[in-house]
């Protein structure tokens, strides 16, 4: 023992001289002097232990902790180390060990129960976490625990619990801060959050945790430069964060940076390859920049690595689309919904009400956006005017109706019911199931599904007939049909029609697809076996030869501008109008001075008549595409509530038209929260 004891001694001397190698070489040479000895044996590990050599201290810890009659510290440091190799099994039968002797010892039963979370046995580890805090109430550190434990198990309000009792108990634990701003971020607590996450940091400026999630927060707010910020500090200390590039990547792509996410989204998944997230969202990117086989792979590594999740099934949707396998897009879109029938998304601060939000897929699927996935067309975005820190949403996939109507009784509490599915002719099915919601679940409706029909394209010139001051185009339906000229020409008598026609494929609203006919020869550029509406083209250009469209919406029967755009092409939309815009500055002061002085350039006339269209329609919110005729009569292209907010536009160089988005948006939360009841 005497050889031993003196290369242990100089073993601590080396330690205290900071010189790791010779204490090594002391610590080894003890444990081969006296290799039967257990004291002998625990200290050479402990030392290997210091020195960072957990798999080298693991076998001489374990001989000593195998004594009968070993130390119960020797049994616990033996359990902590295998613990910290990631050998559960060994570590838990050590502690179990211990607590045989002491079965209210505290520090082995917060450990047993740290032990336990990491494995998902998430009620035996409350047990053993409680009974510790039995014996030391009021301990931080099995409050952190106790916290982490609740909220492996999914319930954010015991776990915020947990850790707001730590933080009381130890003010400056800057761990329990950092996971209590994180629960209040999970619970909707925005501003709280916040504060709680910079007092974190405050504490600990290094906790990459508390960043990342102050990072995350601020993205959820919309505030993405500020989330790209707090994130970049993140990677910059640990290039090897996964969860914190993904995020930088969402941050990049929410700022239109999308060569920036790319790599970002990378950086993730060679950082954390087993990264399901990362993978998704550069599946999604990826499709939206159209490399189809890239995100076709990117989507399968997600799909294999969360096969219960749902966001790796919209992005494998997202990549089928993006190669044209409508039939794949379709499945995984649907096993999307099936996943998760509804989302929940809380609001940032106190929520005045909680509006469900209706959607379908129908016979579509997601396709590429440039925030990742969007639904197929026959929706609008209007919910997205709701104020985030005001409003609570929860968004129904109506779809998951048909296999499980329970669904409805598994929804949070809701106060109005906004129905976002707008197309009747390719959503028919969905309205109907929308329909079937609202009568179940008896709130107060926005848009009710029934009404949506109403809206069909060929049903306007009757609907809005004989109101003064309004130009409506007759519009005929043709069915599909395999010879698709043959079908037009028997139908334009019968719908009165006449050369020059717009034809414009049944269900769409984007401008794409439409034609117009002049003459006999061009029914040849009609596609086949396509529903079709025929509209009565009236030539609308104005003295400078251009043409000019304004988007009106009326919102609880209050009307007000989108937007006056401005073209050289008669099918006007927003990408060449603003395109057009974009090279003519005075266009722009054109469309600005509209929207300052809407009352006055519109007319009293247009005023009366649309209030006219909305009481007919009856819906609460819609809008119309039109141009201002000199003579003060409003040519009315289509009125329909499938009209979506320009907010991608007001960002990309059309800033002045925020204001009256605002206003927009005002008026549909006041909407909203009339319909409510608030």
């Amino acid at each position: 023992m005497s050889e031993a004891a003196e290369h242990l001694r100089a073993a601590e001397a080396a330690f205290r001289a900071g010189r790791g190698p010779e204490a090594e070489q002391a610590l080894r040479a003890a444990m081969r002097a006296a290799p039967l000895e257990p004291a002998v044996q625990h200290m050479g590990g402990m030392g290997l232990l210091r020195l960072g050599r957990l798999p080298e201290a693991l076998a001489p810890l374990a001989s000593a902790a195998a004594e009968p009659g070993a130390p119960t510290a020797w049994i616990v440091a033996h359990g902590n180390a295998e613990a910290m190799a990631g050998h559960g099994a060994e570590a838990e039968a050590a502690f179990r060990r211990v607590l045989e002797r002491e079965p209210a010892n505290p520090v082995v039963l917060l450990n047993l129960g740290i032990l336990l979370t990491g494995r998902g046995a998430f009620e035996e580890a409350r047990q053993a976490i409680e009974a510790s805090l039995a014996a030391r109430p009021g301990h931080p550190t099995a409050l952190l625990a106790l916290g982490n434990v609740h909220d492996k198990a999914g319930d954010p309000f015991a776990a915020a619990a947990a850790w707001r009792q730590a933080v009381a108990a130890k003010p400056d634990f800057a761990e329990a801060h950092a996971n209590l701003g994180g629960a209040l971020a999970t619970l909707g607590q925005a501003a709280e959050a916040e504060a709680t996450l910079r007092q974190a940091l405050a504490l600990n400026p290094g906790l990459g945790l508390a960043r990342q999630r102050l990072g995350e927060l601020l993205l959820a707010a919309g505030r993405a430069a500020e989330a790209e910020a707090e994130l970049k500090q993140v990677t910059a200390r640990d290039p090897r964060a996964g969860g914190a590039l993904n995020s930088l990547g969402l941050a990049q792509r929410a700022q239109g940076r999308l060569p920036d996410a790319l790599v970002s989204f990378r950086s993730a998944i060679a950082a954390q390859p087993d990264l399901a997230e990362g993978h998704t969202n550069l599946a999604l990117l990826l499709a939206w920049l159209g490399e189809a086989p890239a995100a076709t792979q990117a989507a399968e590594r997600a799909v294999a690595l969360a096969p219960a999740d749902d966001r790796p099934r919209i992005a494998a949707a997202v990549a089928a689309a993006a190669r044209g396998d409508v039939p794949a897009a379709q499945a995984a879109s649907r096993e999307a919904v099936r996943l998760q029938p509804f989302t929940v998304v809380p609001s940032h601060g106190a929520t005045e009400a909680t509006v469900l939000v209706l959607q379908a897929l129908g016979e579509g699927h997601f396709q590429p956006a440039p925030g990742g996935a969007k639904l197929p067309e026959g929706h609008n975005n209007a919910s997205d005017h709701l104020d985030p820190a005001r409003f609570a949403r929860v968004h129904l996939y109506v779809d998951a109706l048909e296999a499980d109507p329970g669904v409805l009784d598994r929804l949070p509490p809701c106060d109005v019911i906004y129905n976002a599915i707008t197309e009747p002719e390719g959503m028919k099915r969905g309205l109907e199931l929308a329909a079937m919601a609202v009568a179940r679940l008896g709130l107060p409706v926005i848009n009710p599904p029934a009404e949506v029909p109403r809206v069909a394209r060929d049903l306007a010139p009757e609907l809005f007939a004989g109101i003064e001051g309004l130009v409506v185009p007759r519009t005929a339906r043709v069915a599909a049909a395999p010879d698709t000229a043959a079908a037009v020409r028997a139908a334009m008598p019968a719908g009165g029609l006449a050369f020059p026609l717009i034809s414009r494929p049944a269900g769409t609203h984007t401008g794409e697809g439409m034609l117009l006919l002049e003459k006999e020869e061009d029914l040849a550029q009609l596609p086949a076996s396509t529903d079709l509406f025929l509209t009565e083209f009236i030539d609308y250009r104005d003295a400078d030869g251009l043409y000019r469209k304004t988007r009106l919406l009326v919102i609880g029967g209050r009307v007000m501008p989108e937007h006056w755009a401005t073209a050289d092409h008669w099918n006007i939309h927003h990408r060449n109008s603003r395109a057009w815009m974009g090279a003519h500055p005075e266009d722009q002061a054109r469309e600005r001075d509209y929207l300052e002085n809407f009352e006055k350039r519109i007319g009293l006339p247009r005023l009366v008549a649309l209030g006219e269209m909305a009481d007919r329609l009856g819906l609460d919110f819609f809008g119309v595409d039109a141009a201002l005729l000199p003579d003060d009569r409003l040519l009315v292209f289509e009125a329909n509530p499938s009209m979506r907010a320009m907010f991608a536009e007001a960002k990309e160089g059309f800033d002045y038209l925020l204001p009256n988005l605002g206003r927009i948006s005002a008026a549909f939360c006041d909407l909203v929260l009339r319909r409510a009841g608030r």
